[in-house]
């Protein structure tokens, strides 16, 4: 059986043809992800809501407290604006390593989060930054969450069928030290083996906040609380780097799959973290 398309010409409309709820009808902007999982069988749908060309769903707004962007915003604008990239360095790094300038310039942020890959480049350093999503539902109205409590498992979301990404909203973060680091096969083009996003507030080489966040090391994008409260209040330094491995062997649960064993994703998240803590030194000690 074919799979229907219905194209939404506004945000009201979209969400007019995803009122019934139904679990077969899902929204699509970009596809990159999803006509794939479609023809592996892995995603059920038979009809598609095109929100491509919703222009409520498509900017890169900001104010003194957060850069708020639309769930359809490109992946290759939010690289190519110049206050997101100073704001939120790990997140365009993120960008930089995202698959190729072909995808980036159809995938959408709101694809990349919806899809609920383990493995996503962008998640991780969005909930390190402390991402909220913007909800919309026909008959549910608007409601607001945080990015890290939207997943369940590969492929799932708390994000009801009737319900659609509106858009992102992150507090301002200039002023943190941030790092990304990903792990592939290869340099380009390629789902990560593990990654990794860290944001430090610091005061000289003391931490007083951590927030961190790992892709590819758990059944779902992983906000590590306990990396976090280990980290928060200590010094930055060489004790902090080799006590942090322990800390994150415990956080992480990686699985063997075909891009690698846990055992080698676990050594690859202690090590992208314990070089980030690294650089942050090397940066505040200058």
């Amino acid at each position: 059986m074919g799979v229907e398309i219905d194209l939404a010409e506004s945000l009201d409309h979209a969400l007019d043809l995803l009122g019934a709820a139904d679990p077969e009808v899902r929204p699509v902007a970009g596809a990159t992800d999803m006509v794939l999982r479609l023809h592996a069988g892995r995603v059920k749908a038979r009809r598609l809501v095109s929100i491509a060309d919703v222009p409520e769903l498509s900017f890169i707004q900001s104010d003194r407290k957060e850069v708020r962007f639309g769930a359809g915003t490109l992946l290759s604008d939010l690289l190519a604006n110049e206050e997101f990239c100073a704001e939120y360095g790990c997140a365009a790094e993120s960008l930089r390593q995202f698959a190729s300038p072909q995808i980036r310039n159809r995938a959408t942020v709101g694809g990349n989060v919806g899809n609920a890959s383990p493995a996503a480049d962008m998640v991780p350093p969005l909930i390190a930054l402390g991402a909220e999503l913007t909800l919309g539902s026909k008959t549910r109205g608007m409601r607001t969450v945080r990015l890290e409590d939207v997943f369940l498992g590969f492929g799932k979301t708390t994000i009801g069928p009737d319900e659609l990404i509106i858009e992102v909203t992150v507090p301002r973060r200039a002023s943190w030290f941030q790092a990304f680091a990903k792990f592939g096969s290869r340099s380009a083009n390629v789902i990560a083996v593990v990654n990794m996003a860290l944001c430090l507030d610091l005061e000289g080489t003391r931490i007083r906040q951590a927030r961190v966040a790992y892709g590819s090391a758990a059944p779902r994008p992983l906000r590590a609380r306990e990396v976090e409260q280990f980290l928060t209040g200590r010094e930055l330094g060489d004790a902090t780097v080799r006590e942090v491995e322990e800390v994150v062997r415990q956080a992480v649960s990686p699985i063997d799959d075909v891009r690698g064993s846990a055992r080698y994703k676990r050594r690859l998240a202690i090590n992208a973290t314990q070089d980030a803590l690294s650089a942050a030194f090397k940066q505040v000690a200058r």
